[in-house]
Formats: structure tokens, C-alpha cells, sequence
């Protein structure tokens, strides 16, 4: 995977388990993050019982030597062989990533308000903006720009908050809240992926834009409540010219915006529109917004189609992998969004029922949980909070973990009414 346009490289290094120390951070493992307990982003070596724990799973690793707190010349031994010839690591290049590091810096019940502020009024702006475009032919760059800040700005602080929004059962337009949300879907993918400020505001408006080009559509196929037929199909995938050709004659918008429209239905098996594009042929940014664009799809309610669960979308992209979608971009989002995404309805081990409120940014398998039912199904008269970490931290060890997801619908449960 090429780099965005201007972004730093961070090459990993591949480590055996064995020459592991404490201090380095662990980018990537051998086999696929869902085949482990090691459910997130990446994370510093603490202890040797993390060590030991990355052994039972891993032969190797990949160690991101800029994020690593050790002594560079461990490396340099390592690598130039002073570990057992056996066990020698050696250097491999793997996915570019940024070298920006984004920590939350507010608590997703502060910025939920002003998330839900921003949603609204960007609600409002793309519908003028993709509204002018149909009549005008152009974008309104800086309407564009200020819409795709204020989401940015948003994720940047805790991204938690644009993702319990989507769970939102709106009635407006789709091709409005879709943009919207792969807006922030991107915003927070690129944040994850380490990438700068100026990287996340280009892609993320890329990804506010990528059905621009369905304004040029006959409304009746864009609101029709049928399956598509063949027909309707092939004039439905006109929308990626016509977005191109609006595109085209908006001066002053980043490059990246034009190549994510393009490319945002080609597919990685060369079995995508409208040019059949195939693995590398497709840009980085392309692949990002295929990746949000689907999962979004999936997640929402469309005329035609019925949404499914966060965790159902994120089984089928999964199962997708190396086919539709590049294979560690797709590890990569799925560490992003976590392992239970926030909004989802689950089950503890406890019997309780709760809502993912936020993610733990380290142990995805430990999120933040708004308790909502008790392990008797009753609801609490006050529904509270639990931090799965903290908990298991002060309990020491004591088991208490999601035990499965649940449909929203089984229960009858709108997870949106708790925290709105």
C-alpha cells in the first residue's frame, strides 16, 4: 500500500518473538489480529507476560521502530545479528503508515453533544452542496472544506461520538447521511492510521463526496423502494462520471478528492467499476473509501434495503478480504472500528445487557459498556456506565467480558434512545 500524498513512511521491522523486548510497539502480527486475544491497534510491550502471550500466537511480529521506547542500538543488534542465528530478525516492508499519533482528548459524553451539533448543521450543508452541484455543475469548495473540518475536528478529539451518531435511525435522505458518515468513517480510519491533519481533511473530503455524482440521477431511482433490476443497476453506476465531470470543473480541490470518486467502486480482484481496476492499480486513498463506503452501505437504512448490525457488516467486509478489499486494510479497519463497534448492543458475561459507548483505544476487547438491562432483562432505573478495563483491573482478573453481540431488534432496543 502506497503512502497519501505527502505522508511519512514508518517501515516495520519484523521481529521473531523470541528477540522481543519491553518498550517496543507491536504495528502488525504474523496472522490475522481476530485469530488472537490481541484485538487492537497496536500496543507497547509492558511486561514479559506479554511477551509470553505473543508467543503462544506469533512466531514474528512487527515492530514500528519510530513508536518504540528503546535504545535504537537494540535494534541494531538484533538485526545485524548478535540474536541467535536461529531466531535472526530481518527487515521487511510492510504498509506504509503515518507517523502522527492521535489520543483522545475529550470523553465521548462531552463531545456527543457537540458531535450531535456538528451532524446537524453538516446535515444541512451537503444538502446545499450536493444540491448547487446538480445545478451548477461545481462544488462549493469552501462550504466543503468548513462541513469536512467540523467532522474532522470532531473525530480528532474523540471519535467515539460520530460513531454512536450512525446508529441513528434518520429519516433524511440517504445520499446526504451517507456522506456524512463516511466523512467521519474516513476521518477516524486515517486517525487510526496514523496519518497528519492535512491527510484527514483531503481524504475525509473525498469521502464526503463520493456520490456527489448521484444528483444527476432520476430521483426515482435513487428513492425506489425495489431491489434494482440490471437496468437501474447500470444507470445507478453513472454516478462515479457524473461525480468525475463535477469534479472536474471545481477548481481548488485537493487531487485526492477527484481520485477517491473514481475509484471508490473498484475493487481489488479487478471485478469493480467503472474501469475494472485491479490491486495496485487502485490508489490508497481508492481503497480507504471502497472500505467506509461499503461498510456505511451496510450499517444504513436504504430505501431498498434493510441495515444490519455493526458486527454483521464487519463479518461480511472481513470475509471479503483479498477479494473485494486489500486484505491489511482490512485487519486495519476492523482494529479501528473494534472489535464490538461502538453503538453495538451486547451481552455480558454476566447476563447483563449494555451499549458499546467508546472504545479502548489498547484492549479493543474492553470497551466502555452503558449497562442498560439488568441479567434478569429488567431495565435500570438509572443506566450507568462500566469500564470493562478498569473493572477487570480492579477486580484482578475477575472474569466479566462480552459474551456475544445482539440485534437491536431481538430486544426491541433502539440503543440510540439511551444516549441521546
Amino acid at each position: 500500500m502506497e503512502a497519501a500524498e505527502g505522508s511519512k513512511v514508518a517501515y516495520l521491522d519484523k521481529i521473531d518473538c523470541s528477540n522481543l523486548r519491553e518498550g517496543m510497539f507491536v504495528q502488525e502480527l504474523d496472522r490475522p489480529w481476530l485469530e488472537t486475544s490481541f484485538m487492537f491497534q497496536g500496543f507497547y510491550i509492558k511486561s514479559s507476560e506479554e511477551i509470553e502471550e505473543l508467543k503462544k500466537y506469533c512466531e514474528y511480529v512487527y515492530v514500528n521502530r519510530e513508536r518504540s521506547e528503546i535504545d535504537p542500538r537494540i535494534f541494531h543488534q538484533i538485526i545485524t545479528g548478535d540474536a541467535p542465528e536461529e531466531t535472526q530478525a530481518t527487515v521487511t516492508t510492510r504498509i506504509p503508515l503515518g507517523t502522527s499519533t492521535w489520543h483522545d482528548t475529550i470523553p465521548v459524553e462531552e463531545e456527543l453533544e457537540t458531535a450531535r451539533t456538528v451532524y446537524e448543521e453538516c446535515n444541512a450543508a451537503i444538502e446545499s452542496i450536493y444540491s448547487a452541484a446538480g445545478e451548477e455543475g461545481v462544488i462549493d469548495v469552501k462550504e466543503a472544506s468548513k462541513t469536512t473540518t467540523g467532522i474532522v475536528d470532531s473525530v480528532l478529539r474523540n471519535p467515539d461520538a460520530f460513531m454512536l451518531l450512525q446508529r441513528i435511525k434518520s429519516r433524511d435522505e440517504y445520499r446526504y447521511t451517507h456522506a456524512i458518515n463516511s466523512c467521519a468513517l474516513a476521518a477516524t480510519f486515517c486517525r487510526h492510521l496514523g496519518f497528519s491533519k492535512n491527510e484527514i481533511l483531503d481524504i475525509s473530503m473525498g469521502a464526503l463526496m463520493l456520490d456527489v455524482g448521484s444528483i444527476k440521477l432520476p430521483d426515482s431511482l435513487i428513492e425506489t423502494n425495489e431491489p434494482l433490476n440490471p437496468l437501474a443497476m447500470k444507470m445507478l453506476r453513472h454516478h462515479v462520471q457524473f461525480g468525475v465531470e463535477i469534479l472536474d470543473k471545481t477548481p481548488d480541490l485537493p487531487q485526492v478528492v477527484r481520485e477517491m470518486v473514481q475509484t471508490h467502486h473498484e475493487r481489488i480482484n479487478g471485478k469493480g467499476y467503472p474501469r475494472g481496476l485491479k490491486g495496485d492499480q487502485i490508489p490508497v486513498s481508492g481503497r480507504i473509501a471502497a472500505i467506509v463506503d461499503c461498510y456505511d452501505a451496510m450499517i444504513s437504512t436504504r430505501p431498498y434495503k434493510q441495515r444490519v448490525s455493526p458486527m454483521a457488516a464487519i463479518s461480511t467486509i472481513y470475509n471479503w478480504r483479498n477479494i473485494d478489499f486489500q486484505e491489511d486494510l482490512i485487519e486495519q479497519f476492523i482494529q479501528c472500528i473494534g472489535a464490538y463497534p461502538t453503538g453495538s448492543l451486547v451481552e455480558l458475561t454476566s447476563g447483563q445487557i449494555g451499549i458499546v459507548m467508546s472504545q479502548n483505544r489498547i484492549r479493543r476487547l474492553y470497551p466502555k459498556i452503558l449497562l442498560i438491562l439488568t441479567a434478569e432483562g429488567e431495565p435500570y432505573e438509572n443506566p450507568h456506565t462500566l469500564d470493562l478495563w478498569d473493572y477487570f483491573q480492579k477486580t484482578r482478573g475477575e472474569a466479566l467480558e462480552i459474551r456475544k453481540a445482539i440485534e437491536a431488534e431481538e430486544l426491541g432496543i433502539d440503543p440510540a434512545d439511551y444516549y441521546l
